[in-house]
Formats: structure tokens, sequence, C-alpha cells
């Protein structure tokens, strides 16, 4: 697991909160009284990122904290297998593959077929109505300043803020991933779901994820703003903060990642 090859790679695994970052001293104090030095910072804190970043005296950045939902369906009795041996996964879109309409918004929607194993946690067919969640706005869930007028560029059919994070059914949300099912999955049972999750993505007004230093300190890198894509480039992303942190020369694909990434790109907030 990614923890045992950490662990035998030198790192050291510490649980705990961060209370707040010094950055005159380097050093990061948690909530339980623990100190760290550092000679740079990485901050991979995902919703909490702005909150990390107001812990350390620096600005946030335009990182929106969306309220996501999935939910699962059940088979029809006497429908067709929809599990993962039978069904692949698979997104529809009204624009092209996480692309957005004239309007800047767009349907879309991602699939997973049941997984049938003890202990996988799947109940039925999973659907998400991606990048469509209620936007947060709180303590926790910082929208820095000056960026709020920023989110009109999402492509998200609700632009207003939210204080509070939802743990229940959201309405809205279900309702559209209902009506998607029963136009291109009729052998699913929409009448009910089976079961809800939601979770929470990291929006940028672009779309884009955000890796590189601070603008106002290149000591402190962060990587955030996946806008729910960031499982699948873990890889490169990983690849590009040991380039940044160790001081290597990095490839020129992951040069110019670092360009289309860069903190820099959205100037003065």
């Amino acid at each position: 697991c990614l923890e045992w090859a950490a662990r035998k790679a030198g790192a050291r695994l510490v649980q705990g909160t961060v209370a707040s970052i010094d950055r005159e001293r380097k050093e990061v104090f948690t909530e339980d009284g623990a100190s760290f030095k550092y000679s740079q910072l990485v901050i991979t804190a995902g919703s909490w990122t702005n909150r990390a970043l107001s812990s350390a005296g620096l600005k946030g950045l335009p990182i929106f904290v969306s309220n996501e939902q999935t939910i699962e369906l059940v088979p029809r009795d006497g429908a067709p297998s929809h599990s993962w041996n039978e069904l692949p996964l698979f997104t529809w879109s009204e624009a092209g593959y996480k692309g957005r309409g004239k309007d800047g918004g767009c349907m879309f929607f991602y699939t997973t077929p049941h997984v049938p194993t003890q202990g996988s946690g799947s109940t039925g067919v999973k659907i998400g109505f991606h990048r469509q969640g209620p936007l947060l706005d709180n303590d926790e869930f910082v929208v820095a300043e000056g960026t709020r007028a920023m989110a009109g560029q999402l492509p998200h059919i609700r632009k207003e803020f939210s204080a509070t994070q939802e743990f229940g059914l959201d309405e809205f949300a279900w309702q559209h991933a209902r009506d998607f099912a029963r136009r291109k999955m009729p052998h699913l049972d929409a009448d009910v779901p089976a079961r809800h999750t939601r979770c929470l993505y990291q929006m940028t007004p672009d779309m884009k994820m955000i890796v590189g230093g601070h603008p106002d300190d290149p000591d402190v890198v962060i990587a955030s703003g996946f806008s729910g894509s960031g499982f699948q480039f873990a890889p490169a992303i990983a690849e590009a903060l040991v380039a940044l942190v160790a001081g290597d020369e990095p490839t020129p694909i992951l040069s110019a990642m670092l360009d289309e990434f860069s903190p820099l790109r959205f100037g003065s907030t």
C-alpha cells in the first residue's frame, strides 16, 4: 500500500490537526502541541487548502468547495447484469468529455458498475452528476478574499453559496441523476436511490489543478484545485511535487505541466 511504500522510502507518518504555520521560523504546529521544522512545505489539504494557507498567513487562492453527490441504483427484476465483469465504466456529456457548452456549463454524468464482492461497499451502479454540488463558504471551506466573483466561471447550475455542508440527499442532483438513468440506463430502478454519498470537490475557475509554489512564498508548495479529477493524475502530480521540492530539473512534460497549472496564472486575487 502507499503507506508501506512511503515508510520504506524513509517517510514518517504523523497524524494530527495543524493549528498554525510559522513561515519565519519554518515550523508547523499541531493542536496537540507537537511541532515540525521544514525547509519546504507541501500543502495537499484538498478542500481545506485555503484554511491551511490562512493558518500560514498566506492569501487564499480561487478554490471553491463543491458539496457533490453520487447515488447508487439497483437493476430491475429480470435486467441484465450490471456488475463489473459485464458493465464498463462510462461517462456521458452534452459537450464532450468534461467539456463545456456555449454557456460555460455542462451536463456530465459518470458511472461505475456494481462491485458484488464482500467489503466493497457497493450497493448498485454508481452515478455522479459531475461538478454540480452546492458551493460552500464557511470557516472550514474558505472562499478567498477577492475571488467570489470567479465562481461565475464554474460549470455549476447553482452558483449561490451555502454555509452548511450537507450529508443528506441532494434532491436537485438526485432528480438530474434519476432523469439521466431513465433515459440512458433504463434497466436500472430509478424510482428511489438505493444509496447516496456526499463528497467534496475543490473547483478552480478554469477547472485546472493548482500545482506549484505560493505566489507570496515559493517555499510553500501547493497541490489542490483538482476539480473532481485529481485521483487519475496522482502519479504525475507526485512526480511534479518531488521535482519542485528536491530542486530536480523537470522533464519537458513536467515543465509544461507546472507552467499550465501554476498558482501564478491567477495573478493578484
